[in-house]
């Protein structure tokens, strides 16, 4: 599974439970991901995951942000490091 899949899953997860603002940046996080821009991306995840409610289904979808934020944290892992001025 791709980040973008996930990310998507993540957008309808956050719809189901009606969190309008992390909504916001669930999208930011899609644009973020299409530009390979994983700092913002990163950043995105953290948003959405400091707005979500309290209460096990918004658990479940806590879930999903930490493990796409693992998946993104790896692919940070794995870009080439610039070289030095």
């Amino acid at each position: 599974m791709t980040t973008n899949q996930e990310a998507q899953r993540l957008r309808a997860s956050l719809r189901s439970l009606r969190a309008h603002d992390a909504l916001v940046d669930a999208e930011l996080l899609l644009k973020a991901l299409a530009r390979e821009d994983l700092v913002n991306a990163a950043a995105a995840l953290h948003r959405i995951d400091a707005q979500l409610p309290q209460g096990a289904l918004a658990g479940f979808v806590r879930v999903r942000v930490h493990s796409l934020a693992s998946m993104i944290a790896a692919m940070q892992d794995d870009s080439p490091t610039p070289p030095a001025a």
